[in-house]
């Protein structure tokens, strides 16, 4: 039988009974209001903003690393310019070395050179204070060029209770005499181990 003679055979009743139903399959099955593609679209956004607030957050972190990995390497260099100032391998011989030359450099005469203490830094246990006492005889202009030599050294040294005492005056052309007495002071880096204390010994005064 034909297509056309079903369709004819069709009442009225029935085509609109076919046409109802086919209108129901079509909006629950096929019709879209935009109510789906509406969700689809916030669900969208919603993993974008997520997405988003991931970036900002993983962008947070690598500055905060950039930032830590520049602090370290600048405390690095500090410290590193730190132990150059304080060398860890300085003792007393070295110190008086550096007084004995310095003093032949500006003229001067080194009438007396001695050691007086070592001891540990009131200012920072992981240092070590070494002290001596110098007696320098020249003129007024070579203990100044004494002095000023000593502040060009890379080290730091300290000049305490500094004395200048008239001896004689000049003949002639020549300065008078005058002698230096001062302590001079350097440090030297103890290291990290030496704040470890040691079994049965007692830490040394200032060092808890």
């Amino acid at each position: 039988m034909k297509l056309g003679d079903l369709l004819a055979r069709v009442s009225v009743g029935r085509s609109i009974l076919i046409g109802l139903l086919l209108s129901a399959f079509y909006y629950f099955f096929v019709f879209d209001s935009g109510v789906t593609q509406q969700a689809a679209i916030d669900q969208g956004k919603a993993r974008v903003a997520t997405l988003q607030a991931q970036l900002v957050d993983y962008q947070q972190k690598l500055d905060s690393a950039a930032v830590y990995k520049k602090t370290a390497a600048e405390v690095g260099n500090t410290i590193s310019k730190l132990l150059t100032l304080i060398p860890e391998k300085f003792g007393m011989s070295d110190l008086m070395k550096i007084v004995s030359n310095e003093t032949k450099v500006a003229g001067s005469s080194l009438m007396k050179i001695e050691p007086k203490t070592t001891s540990i830094s009131p200012v920072a246990a992981e240092f070590e204070e070494l002290i001596l006492t110098i007696e320098l005889q020249g003129s007024f202009l070579q203990h100044m060029v004494f002095l000023s030599n000593l502040t060009k050294i890379q080290q730091i040294l300290i000049i305490r209770k500094m004395d200048l005492i008239h001896v004689r005056d000049g003949k002639g052309d020549e300065s008078p005499t005058v002698t230096l007495n001062a302590e001079i002071a350097a440090f030297r880096y103890r290291g990290i181990d030496a704040l470890k204390p040691k079994v049965g010994v007692p830490p040394p005064p200032g060092v808890k």
